[in-house]
């Protein structure tokens, strides 16, 4: 709280402060915003819906490559890695999220990609070659963008080719911890309606966090990319674009550090929690470097996509077909062990059991391969039916076939048994095989009627219908390894299952805008979405895990002004908003046991807020950006299934408060080009969870950037920036895990400060 007033202080100092005179008279107005929320190309103030928007200006000088570099920067939008793969991510809107991440089930923020649906988030925290625009939209978004959207969507949008002219665009980078980056676009017309775009983009750097023991480094990372644009619009009315795109990541996963040691419960799980604690360094702050007692791996990511989008403009309606297939392959490796030493393991590294007798079984590192294919195609109508009336509508076909595989049978964790005089080890080995085959249609429509001067009703309405199947091998073997003589396999497990889910829904949304002024327009708005149902692979029971999960749905009630003032030298948008969840998913941990768990639909949840944007330009050359959003979360205490005793849940990344504000200011020209300077603070609200271990607390981080640009060369022109993130060099916390066995808490930790230099040029 003292963080925004802070902010409120120093923003009516610095934007309301001048007179509404020297407001009225400044030089430059703020620009125009161009989205595509609603399907159609549109000013983002005259959009009825909460969002916010980064274009490739405010990207360069955030430093927001990806995805994950968002965080932070759009307040009520949280971003975190999963900790088995630094390269998939968990996206939050106004608290909604997923928990866990599973081929089996859905995300609750949709992601789209030039208006292609990506169903898994793994790869999201891959960069993308020459990113034009990101919108993030806030609520659910059921009847334009469909299922899973019930905390909201995320449209990435990439540069397309222009016949028109040659164009290049090369960016550099270097900076601290090995940083290296280079980015370009090649536009090339290759005739009069037709152009080709290349783009290619390389990254590197090391972790902030040394492994002193074998194997690659914790969170060191090397990614490549490219991409392959090309428009040819053969007559007036028809424009064809097709797109490939092509990525590669190799990185290492951080292992979550521990903080306070796991708690016995009176369970057989007990002994492992007892015994690990002697092995693993504990600490609050932030360690500087951990071991790995067997070789970390690394994680490969690789992505292919294509896409093709034909829009005809026929009379007054525009016809559109995408046209999408996409492929993703994830090989992921796990050492949860928080830099545990040899006699306490949590990971898939090799193992022998035996090892000094001589009948030795030896199991091989493993990596988790997952690998996606999915296919869309969607076709949509465009136009007004009348003077009056206007028409965004489409039909939808979506398919996805996935696998994520943990074969052959590995090595999950080991303990010393403490009662045993021989030093017996205790020995978990698991393999699982999950397949799924996912299909959804659906049908829309939205109508827009304003039938006076400064009305507008919109009517929305989807229909969705999904089928889902899922297969699963599971596999489970414990041993104890006397070092010359191994007993078990006890408590073995070896079940397949196979089970189908079929799931319809209708969402509907409304909204009334009216427009006082020609530069103010309020909004009301009722709209809701579903996220999918599924099937739980955490739960080790084939009858439950094949009765799977319901599905969840959101309604929303969101209020909102979008304005400008003061000659477009001011601009004020607002939204308050009223959430409420049904049927929703929730998971409760198996008694006995240290991760497995069963989900059920058993809770209601309440979500309230309010989203504010200002952007000033109080005098010329002098850009000022607040945001700032407000969440109240609360999930209805339930009945645990498995005690029957009231259980309280809460949001696991609904920070209370959070904000963002930014200064952009430029100099007086020189003969040596513009000199501008940004600084951006943001503020993120302490995140409690129904788990006390699980709490992240409150950190604000400010970063800075000085650029030189418009520096004249014989051919284009030149930038050069040095910039620097973090600059007080917070520790802060990013993702808790509460269930490892040494560990009741255990973090991965933010980004500590980092600097850098880049070079751009463009002709």
């Amino acid at each position: 709280m003292r963080a925004t007033a802070a902010i409120t202080r120093f923003l009516c100092m610095t934007i309301l402060a001048p007179t509404t005179a020297s407001l009225a008279s400044a030089q430059t107005a703020l620009e125009e915003v161009v989205v595509l929320a609603q399907r159609v190309q549109e000013s983002a103030q005259d959009t009825p819906l909460s969002l916010a928007v980064l274009d490739s200006a405010s990207m360069a000088a955030l430093g927001i490559y990806s995805v994950d570099n968002i965080a932070g920067n759009v307040p009520g939008f949280v971003v975190d890695s999963f900790p088995s793969s630094n390269q998939t991510l968990r996206l939050f809107i106004r608290g909604v999220g997923i928990t866990d991440v599973q081929i089996t089930q859905d995300p609750a923020v949709g992601v789209y990609l030039d208006g292609v649906y990506l169903a898994r988030s793994s790869g999201l925290a891959s960069e993308l070659a020459d990113l034009e625009r990101i919108e993030i939209l806030r609520g659910p978004q059921g009847t334009l963008y469909g299922r899973n959207t019930t905390g909201g969507a995320l449209n990435l949008i990439t540069s397309r080719p222009d016949p028109a002219n040659h164009a290049l665009k090369v960016d550099l980078g270097a900076g601290d911890r090995n940083l290296l980056r280079a980015r370009s676009s090649l536009n090339l017309p290759v005739s009069a309606n037709a152009a080709i775009k290349l783009a290619a983009l390389y990254r590197e750097k090391d972790g902030f966090i040394d492994n002193t023991g074998p194997g690659g480094n914790f969170g060191d990372a090397v990614a490549s990319g490219y991409r392959l644009d090309w428009r040819w619009r053969p007559h007036p009315t028809l424009t064809v674009d097709y797109s490939w795109n092509s990525s590669r990541v190799e990185s290492y996963n951080y292992t979550p550090q521990a903080v306070l040691p796991g708690m016995t419960t009176g369970t057989p799980a007990d002994a492992a929690i007892v015994s690990s604690q002697r092995f693993v360094p504990y600490a609050e702050r932030r360690l500087d470097q951990l071991a790995t007692s067997v070789p970390l791996q690394p994680n490969d990511t690789d992505i292919e996509g294509h896409a093709l989008q034909i829009g005809w403009e026929l009379k007054d309606f525009t016809v559109r077909s995408i046209s999408a297939w996409r492929q993703l392959d994830d090989d992921s490796y796990i050492d949860f062990a928080s830099g545990a030493s040899a006699e306490y393991r949590l990971d898939f590294g090799a193992v022998t059991l035996g090892a000094q007798g001589s009948g030795q079984q030896h199991y091989d590192e493993t990596r988790t391969r997952l690998q996606q294919r999915q296919f869309s195609q969607e076709l949509q109508l465009i136009g007004p039916l009348g003077d009056t009336l206007d028409l965004v509508a489409g039909g939808y076909f979506f398919r996805e076939e996935a696998e994520e595989n943990w074969f052959p049978l590995h090595h999950i964790f080991s303990f010393p048994v403490i009662a045993s005089d021989d030093q017996a080890v205790a020995v978990n080995l698991r393999a699982e095989d999950n397949r799924i085959d996912n299909r959804a249609v659906a049908t829309y429509a939205q109508l827009t009627w304003s039938p006076i001067a400064d009305w507008a009703f919109t009517l929305g309405w989807r229909y969705t219908r999904d089928t889902r199947d899922v297969r699963r091998l599971f596999r489970q073997e414990n041993y104890v390894d006397f070092g010359n003589a191994v007993l078990g396999p006890f408590e073995q497990i070896d079940f397949r299952a196979r089970a189908s889910k079929r799931f319809s829904d209708n969402a509907f949304s409304f909204i009334i805008q009216y427009q006082p002024g020609e530069d103010t327009m309020l909004y009301a708005k009722l709209a809701e979405a579903y996220k999918s149902g599924g099937f739980n692979t955490r739960d080790p029971d084939p009858i439950f895990f094949s009765q799977g999960f319901d599905e969840e749905k959101n309604r929303t009630l969101e209020i909102g002004m979008k304005s400008e003032w003061l000659q477009r030298a001011l601009r004020v948008n607002s939204a308050l908003f009223y959430s409420r969840f049904s049927d929703m998913q929730l998971n409760f941990l198996l008694p006995g046991t240290l991760s497995d768990t069963r989900v059920f639909n058993s809770g209601a949840a309440r979500l309230a807020g309010l989203e504010l944007e200002m952007v000033a330009m109080p005098v010329h050359g002098l850009l000022a950006r607040l945001n700032y959003a407000y969440l109240h979360s609360a999930i209805d205490d339930v009945d645990d299934p498995f005690s029957g005793s009231p259980r309280a849940f809460g949001f696991s990344n609904a920070p209370g408060h959070s904000a963002s504000f930014n200064l952009d200011y430029q100099f007086p020209p020189w003969s040596a080009g513009t000199l501008s300077a940004n600084i951006n603070y943001t503020y993120t609200d302490e995140r409690d969870t129904d788990s006390p271990f699980n709490v992240i607390d409150a950190h604000q981080l400010l970063g800075a950037r000085l650029t030189l640009s418009e520096i004249d060369m014989p051919q284009g022109e030149l930038t050069v920036s040095a910039w620097v993130s973090n600059l007080l060099d917070e520790e802060y916390v990013t993702f808790t895990i509460d269930n490892l066995p040494h560990a009741s808490r255990a973090v991965l930790w933010g980004e500590p400060r980092s600097w850098g230099l880049d070079i751009r040029f463009r002709y």
